[in-house]
C-alpha cells in the first residue's frame, strides 16, 4: 500500500474535505475547550500564518 502516491481531486471534493477537517476542529475545539485555552494565541496564529503560506503558494503556481 502506497499512502504517499498523487491524487487528483475535483473543487468539490477538495471543499468536502475542507468542510469535514472545519467540522472536526469545531467539534473537539467545543469539547476540549479548557484544554485549548491557554494555547488560543498561538494556534491562530500558526493556523493564520500556514494558511497564508499555503495561499502564497497556490498563488505563486499559476
Amino acid at each position: 500500500m502506497d499512502i504517499f502516491r498523487n491524487y487528483t481531486f475535483t473543487w468539490w471534493q477538495v471543499g468536502l474535505l475542507k468542510l469535514a477537517l472545519l467540522s472536526l476542529g469545531i467539534a473537539i475545539g467545543a469539547y476540549c475547550q479548557a484544554a485549548f485555552a491557554p494555547y488560543v494565541t498561538v494556534l491562530a496564529v500558526l493556523g493564520l500564518g500556514l494558511g497564508a503560506y499555503i495561499g502564497w503558494i497556490s498563488f505563486k503556481q499559476r
